[in-house]
């Protein structure tokens, strides 16, 4: 048992209620999965892209974005996902329906906004359009078919839809007519995460960095923290993830990240440095705090839980792990919620269309604001990891310089990562307790990839 699960579980004035989310603590035994290397071809391998393409994209849930970005009938939203792209869009009866964004014609990309307002779709090629519920509004000159010499087929040349749901104020999509509900798929930990109140965020920033790696890699590298102590120094001093609970549910899993604290690793846990109190003392919530650093998470604890009659926030429907602590999910097969009480940031890992040693991560910035709090406009930004040299510039100050150095650390490990896995010399990942996410993710893929896990009902791994 790590040092600070035993400070959580023995502090005093423990909320003993029931929650909705069930605690990590006190810690749970791992599943034993086992300890086989994971090969790398599977980073690589332009086959085993195309079994990912096949198995698992394709059959998966995924998010597209806020729904709050459909504001009004013919708002649309443009996704991209491998080699295909979608078209979303709100309908003149309210309805957010999504469609492949291919023209029925010569199959042109009908839009290349990004997002936008129309009242239908227009190719730009010939002219063909498309009403916003998908159904054919039009076909340039048709008495040039011969194949429409007995009447358009507006039934066949509609825009071929896509199944969607929405889920904590998010838009998500599947190409597989025959999954599971997304309520269904979410699963436990979706119940969990619904605590947070989602669809009250508001997004405050949206970036996405194209990485030299494959997505695995992306995956992997924010599914443990066993990397923060060498490749991110700064986290240990303000945060433990070092010894944390982990936990696996169905084809999804968990993990606690503790917040508002210091390492056991780390000499020091006591003296408030400049850095430990940029971090943890940042939100003023408590003035004048004299005691140890390794104890600022306790303290936030019994403050938050005192105004959670007072607070917009949802304190009273939180355990108390969920006051401060960051509770990390991730979705098989790429999305990651990690959030506070009051913020959340959500990372979806996306491929690249054909190259497997590329790939997109996209950084989403939620915040929970007070009633009244005027909107702010948020632009998307697509950043090249070789052209970025400095990610808190990419931010514009929603991201602390600290966190955003994090995320620039992580991109240079992907290259480096993808370079070695190609070596003849590598054996395959030799993976730790710490690291059993990933085993668990792998295992995942290689079920989904066998046919022995799937989508097309409540999927368990």
């Amino acid at each position: 048992m790590a040092k600070i699960e035993q400070e959580i579980l023995a502090r005093e004035r423990q909320t003993m209620r029931d929650f909705e989310a069930r605690p990590f603590l006190p810690r749970r035994p791992a599943p034993d999965l086992g300890v086989d290397r994971i090969d790398g071809a599977r980073f690589f391998d332009p086959a085993f892209m195309l079994q990912e393409w096949q198995h698992i994209w394709t059959k998966t849930w995924q998010i597209v974005c806020r729904v709050a970005d459909f504001e009004t009938a013919g708002s649309f939203v443009v996704h991209e996902l491998g080699k295909e792209s979608f078209l979303f869009v709100r309908g003149e009866d309210g309805e957010i329906r999504g469609f492949y964004n291919v023209c029925q014609h010569r199959g042109n990309r009908l839009c290349v906004a990004e997002q936008g307002e129309l009242t239908h779709f227009t190719c730009p090629f010939h002219g063909w359009q498309w009403h916003i519920d998908g159904t054919l509004k039009k076909v340039a000159d048709p008495q040039f078919f011969r194949q429409f010499s007995g009447g358009v087929p507006a039934d066949e040349l509609g825009l071929q839809r896509v199944r969607v749901d929405q889920w904590g104020g998010w838009l998500w999509f599947t190409m597989n007519d025959h999954a599971v509900g997304l309520r269904d798929y979410l699963g436990e930990l979706g119940h969990h995460l619904e605590t947070y109140e989602f669809e009250k965020f508001d997004l405050i920033d949206y970036q996405t960095f194209e990485w030299n790696g494959n997505w695995k890699h992306a995956v992997d590298a924010f599914n443990e923290s066993y990397h923060f102590a060498e490749l991110h120094p700064d986290m240990v001093e303000f945060g433990e993830g070092h010894d944390i609970p982990i936990e696996i549910e169905g084809i999804h899993s968990r993990m606690l990240n503790f917040n508002s604290t210091v390492s056991e690793i780390v000499p020091d846990r006591d003296t408030m440095t400049p850095l430990r109190a940029s971090i943890m003392l940042a939100g003023g919530e408590l003035p004048g705090y004299q005691g140890s650093a390794k104890d600022v998470h306790l303290a936030l604890m019994q403050a938050r839980r005192a105004k959670e009659h007072e607070t917009h926030l949802p304190f009273k429907r939180m355990n108390d792990e969920q006051l401060v602590h960051q509770y990390h999910y991730t979705f098989f097969p790429n999305a990651t919620f990690t959030q506070s009480a009051g913020a959340a940031f959500v990372f979806r890992y996306r491929p690249h269309a054909t190259d497997p040693n590329r790939c997109y991560y996209d950084f989403f910035i939620l915040a929970n604001l007070p009633a009244g709090t005027p909107k702010r406009r948020v632009e998307h930004k697509v950043h090249s990891h070789t052209s970025l040299h400095d990610y808190a510039q990419a931010f514009e100050g929603t991201f602390h310089p600290v966190f955003a150095n994090v995320l620039a650390q992580d991109g240079s490990n992907m290259e480096t990562m993808q370079a070695g896995v190609k070596s003849d010399s590598f054996k395959g990942m030799l993976l730790s307790d710490q690291e059993l996410r990933l085993r668990h993710f792998h295992q995942t893929i290689d079920a989904f990839i066998a046919g022995t896990v799937h989508a097309n009902r409540t999927p368990r791994a």
